[in-house]
């Protein structure tokens, strides 16, 4: 559940009911009671002959307004809800079955991820009003009150519904026993949802009015305005829509198209047009959607509308907003109509990678053209569906979608585990930290100081730096491979359920093919398949500010700590060269030279002097 539909959740949860009056649980006195007393209060048995309900209601949010329109089955736990908040179209559902989502495009695709399918179930869970049925409808509930908030004391309830890996607390007035709050995490993300103005349709008590604090600042607010009982063509509404976007296509006659890019520090870099005009440099990012910079949205004429936060692999978050992209060409593919987030990338990504970057595309094109990334030849090749033939030599590995991005099942040092694709990560592997803890054997004896690993949405990422002895991808073992063993308390490191994001220092080995339409990843090895894994081999991390280079992180033990370079150091030279002279990367390329190479550093100190030092390389990791 994302930020609108985690709000509308809660809602279904608090305004509907099962259809019969339930026993209590019997498994706990308290918990039994409750229950009774909640179903009661809320007029649960007013359900009794209703199948379906529709809700409508005006939603603010991400500094938008709009509305939000949901259709539950209230007796299987089916549902599916729209939410509109120009330029910002969602559509989610859950038929039983399957998890769903949708966007304005008609683009429709599953969340197949534990993360994904079990905030679904708990959504489901709480639009049929599960937790009135006989036994909870086998759901693992168990008491955890009294719990206190804002002066306020409720009665708590910790529940798992049947499918669910993740459990949610639902809490209720000690004196109307009316559910009055809502506890969700959900990933890396909390919210803590506040229902209130209960009022009576038909027997029915719901609240109309629902608030939601987010642990990322993405705040909203809900306001009822209708409630529809068994209303017509729902039976429609709550099926799985089919997908069917017609906002791309190949000009020139084309099926096919190969737009060349540039590897930078494993970052796929490419050009594109937008509203005619460019070349931008964009990042071709699995694990991202269409981003755009400011000052190119600026200078395209879409103007960004709204305010949200967003966050990546860095603690922090960020503020974006939103626009419309009246045409998006990457090579001879051409993408109409495209929905961008508004984001500082120039500063916010090209602070690091050494090259400017304009914005970042990845699900949106991905999941309409057949890719591939062939690394070797530096190309990326988009082909129109049912056009492209199937790589030769490939080794198929199917996917599902951890909400947008490809997660495949692979084993670490041979333990089963499920890891996402990342075409816009650096490393060669970094591991989540929930993983890490739950198998604490994975890390070697030897590791290095913590320090940045990463730098992307949300500032730098922080971790140690070892290697992992195998790292197995259908019939593939990947061996010796320097791994990023993240100490992230927040972020997208932290995803429960997934055990590691493989990035570009390891795809690079391959040519790889994306199927999005069928679920399916092809590895073609190529020369660089059985290379030995690098690091490199100074202990800095540099970024640009400006027209200086700055000592983002000097690692503890390695060259450069132990010549005396701390955060915040200003590189003034290298090798007797200006750094105005040169990019970012090139510095970089000269730090991932071969161990005992000489290195001098001009430093430039905080009073205008500087002095020089001199590193020489070494592997540390």
């Amino acid at each position: 559940m994302n930020l609108l539909r985690l709000a509308a959740a809660a809602f279904a949860a608090v305004c509907l009911s099962a259809p019969v009056l339930a026993r209590a649980d019997a498994s706990d006195a308290r918990v039994a009671q409750l229950i009774a007393a909640s179903g009661s209060a809320q007029g649960v048995a007013s359900l009794a002959s209703v199948s379906t309900l529709r809700i409508d209601s005006k939603i603010k949010g991400a500094g938008l307004s709009g509305t939000l329109t949901q259709y539950v089955n209230v007796r299987d736990g089916r549902f599916a809800e729209t939410t509109n908040l120009a330029p910002v179209i969602q559509l989610d559902g859950y038929d039983g079955r399957v998890t769903w989502n949708a966007d304005g495009s008609h683009l429709v695709w599953n969340d197949g991820s534990d993360s994904g399918q079990s905030s679904e179930i708990n959504q489901a869970y709480f639009l049929s009003y599960a937790l009135y049925r006989p036994q909870a409808a086998g759901a693992a509930v168990a008491w955890i009150g009294p719990k206190t908030a804002n002066g306020q004391t409720y009665d708590a309830l910790s529940i798992t519904p049947v499918g669910s890996k993740v459990p949610f607390e639902l809490w209720f007035d000690q004196t109307t026993h009316l559910p009055a709050r809502a506890n969700f995490v959900n990933g890396f993300n909390s919210s803590s949802l506040s229902f209130s103005d209960y009022r009576r349709v038909n027997g029915l008590n719901f609240a109309h009015a629902i608030h939601q604090d987010s642990s990322d600042g993405n705040n909203s607010d809900e306001l009822v305005m209708r409630v529809a009982f068994d209303p017509p063509n729902a039976q429609a509404a709550l099926a799985r829509p089919q997908t069917r976007p017609t906002d791309f296509s190949m000009e020139n006659g084309k099926t096919t198209t190969s737009i060349p890019f540039v590897l930078t520090e494993n970052h796929v870099l490419l050009d594109v047009m937008l509203n005619g005009k460019g070349p931008y440099h964009f990042i071709f990012d699995t694990g991202g959607s269409n981003v755009i910079d400011p000052a190119v949205a600026k200078e395209i004429g879409a103007f960004g509308k709204g305010s949200a936060q967003g966050s990546g692999v860095g603690s922090q978050t960020e503020s974006f907003s939103f626009a419309d992209v009246a045409k998006l060409q990457v090579g001879d593919a051409v993408l109409r109509n495209q929905f961008f987030a508004v984001v500082p990338t120039r500063m916010g990504f090209g602070v690091s990678t050494g090259r400017q970057v304009d914005g970042l595309i990845g699900w949106e094109v991905l999941a309409r053209y057949i890719t591939t990334f062939d690394y070797a030849n530096r190309q990326v090749v988009l082909s129109l569906p049912g056009t492209a033939a199937a790589p030769a030599g490939g080794h198929v590995v199917p996917f599902v979608f951890y909400s947008t991005q490809p997660q495949i099942a692979c084993t670490i040092d041979g333990i089963p585990a499920e890891c996402t694709i990342d075409t816009g990560a650096r490393d060669t592997i970094s591991f989540m930290t929930p993983f890490l803890a739950a198998h604490p054997q994975i890390v070697p004896k030897s590791t290095t100081a913590v320090g940045i690993n990463g730098f992307g949405l949300g500032g730098p990422a922080l971790g140690k730096l070892g290697r992992v002895r195998e790292v197995g991808i259908d019939d593939l073992t990947l061996t010796n491979l320097v791994a990023d063993y993240s100490t992230q308390t927040a972020g997208a490191l932290t995803a429960p359920f997934v055990a590691a994001n493989v990035g570009g220092n390891l795809l690079r080995r391959f040519a790889v093919t994306f199927d999005y339409g069928n679920g399916t990843m092809t590895l073609v090895p190529n020369s660089s398949f059985d290379e030995a894994d690098a690091y490199e081999r100074s202990g800095l991390f540099l970024i640009r500010r400006g027209a200086s280079i700055v000592v983002a992180d000097a690692r503890p033990g390695t060259p450069a700590a132990n010549a005396g370079i701390a955060k915040g150091d200003a590189i003034a030279s290298v090798n007797g060269t200006p750094v105005a002279q040169m990019p970012l990367y090139a510095i970089r390329q000269l730090l991932m030279q071969a161990p005992g190479t000489i290195v001098t550093l001009g430093i430039a100190n905080k009073d205008g002097s500087q002095r020089t030092v001199t590193l020489t390389l070494k592997d540390y990791v």
